[in-house]
């Protein structure tokens, strides 16, 4: 899965990163070069798309970026231009037109000879309202882990993605969810720790935790899903919102974040409903 695991990390590398939905097919032993478009707009922020391409399952080597790309964004009130590419990065683009909330955008991109054409709505931010750490017992262990506490808005799709920082170092495991049972409640959101992210430590006194929660396009949560399910060994093909034959997605997205101190005071109890 060497090939699904650099698409993935390229992917959240361009972080500071519906309509047609393709299945994308993958032969993981004799996959050819494919295009790889991460493109991603959030609320105040330029569209920004990075192009590399997508290597063999035996290839070591550093990601092959695509230069001289023609990259066009338009909004839904017809503004458009064309995006620059970075010059201290190779395979960067970006806009000057900054993301505006429940406002969709299309995004053409033109390389290699090919067009593929993707479009997304950036979502409203959904609020942390409180943070906490709860403690898991099984048997007679126990271990805590990072919580949080959001009301996801009532007659709305929600879409969320969660990363997790302990002492500004990004954890590994994936908090994916929508909110098709609890459409409009109030939401206890437990990030069930695992220890093997963070060297084999569990959380302490003092650890300094940082909650980024995403609420997503559902583009980029189809893509997200499917793209985990892969790496997890799940035999289902990642899904992109471009059009095409290629890999990668248009995220547009939105994001929420809180911070805390792991500390007694934190650890949640029922009297803090």
């Amino acid at each position: 899965m060497k090939i699904i695991y650099k698409l993935l990390l390229a992917t959240i590398v361009v972080i500071l990163f519906t309509t047609c939905e393709k299945i994308v097919d993958l032969d993981l032993r004799t996959a050819t070069s494919k295009l790889v478009i991460n493109a991603a707009i959030t609320e105040g922020s330029p569209c920004t798309v990075y192009l590399t391409k997508s290597q063999a399952f035996n290839d070591n080597s550093s990601f092959k970026t695509v230069a001289g790309a023609e990259i066009i964004l338009t909004d839904e009130d017809g503004n458009s231009e064309i995006l620059r590419e970075a010059q201290n990065m190779s395979g960067l683009y970006l806009s000057n037109m900054l993301g505006k909330v429940n406002k969709r955008y299309h995004i053409a991109v033109i390389a290699e000879g090919n067009m593929h054409e993707a479009s997304v709505v950036i979502p409203n931010a959904v609020p942390i309202e409180k943070t906490y750490i709860y403690e898991i017992k099984a048997g007679k262990d126990s271990w805590y882990s990072p919580s949080f506490i959001f009301y996801d808005p009532v007659d709305e799709v929600n879409y969320y993605y969660t990363i997790l920082y302990v002492n500004d170092n990004a954890m590994k495991s994936i908090y994916l969810d929508d909110d098709e049972f609890r459409n409009g409640l109030k939401v206890h959101r437990i990030l069930y720790f695992d220890k093997d992210d963070n060297n084999d430590q569990d959380l302490k006194t003092g650890d300094q935790i940082r909650i980024e929660m995403q609420t997503l396009d559902k583009g980029m949560y189809t893509f997200y899903k499917s793209l985990f399910s892969i790496a997890a060994d799940g035999g289902t093909n990642p899904i992109t919102n471009f059009t095409g034959d290629v890999l990668g997605c248009f995220k547009g997205y939105n994001t929420s974040v809180a911070y805390f101190v792991v500390s007694p005071d934190a650890i949640y109890s029922e009297s803090d409903e």
